[in-house]
């Protein structure tokens, strides 16, 4: 039995990388950006950032065009994310609230488009590694490496016979882990029935909190009083969205600008805030997340993302405000 079980593992190891080796790094990735919005998939991920741990379980399914998913945590503060019908509910049994955004463009999994993979190439450099093994399946190592100091570097194992990223690391300079998401079970089922998207929390008595486009409590007013503009952003970033909400118990509108090289996304919110000493400035960090804060005359600017702390600095400091 012994010398069956090594001899199944050694013609295993073996022939993993021929199912692999007529696909360029950029064919993988675009494969996984299709699979992890169409497959059936479900288990287990462990998610960690900094020294925090999370386990969550993951759920998601694609019927009839629809990408529905939902994730519970495991571990710390119950919570449950359900991603149906072109909107995302976040139930949070602690503060007795569901968030609801109903833009729906949450995801576990990240997408990137055929498309894309062409403008990141600029910026990154694709290359293949070994067929390693997480969950229990073979996956093929994908390493995107940034050209510049403007990005962090991906490391990801994309599951060999699915295409579903089944390890996506966060890595910096020196090729240290900032962030990382993992499967530690994983299936893909034929079919997944919608009880499976039925929270288990009841929310019942809890306040509801939306973020949409239009009607109040996070409707989108006019930027009368001007707006707001970039100077010089890091190479390959672009401004993708700009938007000014009025947000539930606020008194100033916010507005909010969405970065993104095509990877990295980075956020940028300001305010008025004529109380400057009680806002956050200079850079701070968490894990593999930065932010910079700076007041512009009478405005607080925050900027966030999951990028170096040069790369928000210096979008923060091209920030200029537009006048009406």
């Amino acid at each position: 039995m012994l010398q069956r079980l090594t001899i199944a593992v050694a013609v295993l190891a073996t022939a993993a990388p021929l199912w692999a080796a007529d696909r360029t790094a950029q064919d993988w990735l675009a494969e996984m950006s299709e699979a992890v919005r169409t497959r059936n998939y479900e288990g287990v991920v462990v998610y960690r950032t900094g020294e925090q741990l999370e386990t969550m379980r993951v759920v998601h399914r694609f019927s009839e065009g629809q990408e529905d998913e939902r994730l519970i945590s495991l571990t710390g503060d119950a919570r449950e994310i359900i991603r149906r019908g072109g909107e995302v509910r976040c139930l949070l049994p602690r503060e007795r609230a569901v968030m609801v955004d109903e833009r729906g463009q949450s995801a576990l999994l990240p997408k990137v488009s055929t498309v894309g993979l062409e403008t990141l190439s600029t910026h990154y450099d694709f290359s293949r590694g070994v067929v390693n093994r997480v969950a229990d399946r073979a996956c093929q190592g994908i390493a995107l490496k940034p050209r510049d100091e403007f990005r962090f570097g991906y490391q990801l194992c994309i599951d060999v016979q699915t295409s579903v990223p089944l390890r996506i690391a966060l890595v910096n300079g020196q090729g240290d882990a900032l962030e990382q998401f993992l499967f530690t079970a994983v299936s893909y089922p034929e079919a997944i029935p919608d009880q499976a998207f039925v929270p288990a929390i009841d929310a019942s008595g809890f306040r509801e909190i939306r973020h949409r486009s239009e009607a109040a409590g996070g409707a989108e007013v006019e930027a009368s009083d001007g707006g707001w503009e970039i100077t010089e952003l890091p190479p390959g970033f672009k401004v993708v969205g700009q938007s000014t909400r009025l947000f539930p118990g606020a008194s100033t509108p916010v507005s909010h600008l969405l970065i993104t090289d095509g990877l990295a996304t980075v956020s940028v919110f300001a305010a008025e805030n004529k109380l400057p000493t009680k806002v956050f400035r200079g850079v701070s960090s968490i894990g593999a997340v930065h932010a910079y804060g700076r007041m512009v005359g009478d405005y607080h600017v925050a900027v966030v993302g999951e990028v170096p702390a040069q790369t928000v600095e210096q979008i923060g400091n091209r920030l200029n405000r537009i006048q009406p």
